[in-house]
């Protein structure tokens, strides 16, 4: 695997950015999105519908132009997360955690032995570069990324116990499930929320671990920043085409008749 610069770009206490893909299918896309100044792409496999033939294009083109993919496994469960790893992933983000034994068992199927229980196979886990077996160990083991989503009251009230586990890099929290769990459904200003969010950053400074959000809007960062949260998930590509669609048929309606 070849060096991971959004999990060296945390490790210094830096930020990175970057949006959620469920629409793009294209090369071309991520190119796009490269060039916009995007670190990172965040391939969701959860909710949207790609399956690991498209998933696969992606991630490899991603890493040819230097875009690093973190791919969004459906589930905690080894197929999903290793297999995500296996078509080149840097990293992944697993949902609806909740404790520090579920995200343990994140770890172990995302990490080959010693750190983990990952089975060895394919070549696209190593961006198709021939490594020797011990090369591909150390280069994985130390490069990828693993993300957890905090996504419940429970998850929240075992964060600290979760950001402590070994092998975790980044706590994002799910911010419409957490506030569905929170009982204040999409209020992420309600003080609730806000504790919640709170308490999540403060166990990954204390860990030394990145905490994250995901939001439609840039500006709307400045607050999580202010908390300390590094891990920016900035816009989909759905809302960006919806949003400038939107734009330049309001300026058009400003003067011409339809």
């Amino acid at each position: 695997m070849q060096t991971n610069q959004v999990k060296a770009t945390l490790k210094a206490g830096k930020t990175v950015a970057g949006p959620i893909l469920g629409e793009v299918r294209s090369i071309g896309s991520l190119k796009l999105l490269m060039l916009g100044g995007y670190d990172f792409v965040f391939i969701d496999m959860e909710h949207a519908v790609y399956d690991f033939e498209t998933v696969g294009s992606l991630v490899q083109y991603a890493l040819a132009i230097g875009l690093c993919p973190i791919v969004r496994a459906s589930d905690l469960t080894y197929g999903y997360i290793a297999r995500a790893m296996d078509a080149g992933a840097q990293g992944v983000i697993v949902p609806r955690i909740e404790t520090a034994e579920q995200a343990a068992e994140v770890v172990s199927y995302a990490k080959y032995p010693p750190l983990g229980r990952r089975g060895a196979g394919g070549d696209g886990r190593n961006g198709y570069d021939k490594l020797t077996a011990a090369a591909a160990v150390e280069s994985s083991n130390a490069e990828g990324l693993v993300v957890v989503q905090i996504e419940s009251q429970l998850g929240v009230d075992n964060v600290e116990a979760i950001a402590a586990t070994e092998g975790v890099d980044v706590l994002l929290i799910g911010p419409q499930d957490l506030s569905i769990s929170l009982g204040v459904p999409g209020n992420f200003t309600d003080p609730i929320f806000l504790a919640a969010a709170q308490k999540v950053a403060d166990a990954c400074a204390a860990n030394g671990k990145a905490s994250g959000m995901v939001e439609k809007s840039a500006a709307d960062f400045r607050r999580w920043h202010d908390m300390g949260m590094r891990f920016l998930c900035c816009n989909s590509d759905g809302n960006m085409l919806l949003t400038s669609a939107q734009r330049d048929v309001a300026v058009l309606n400003e003067f011409v008749e339809r």
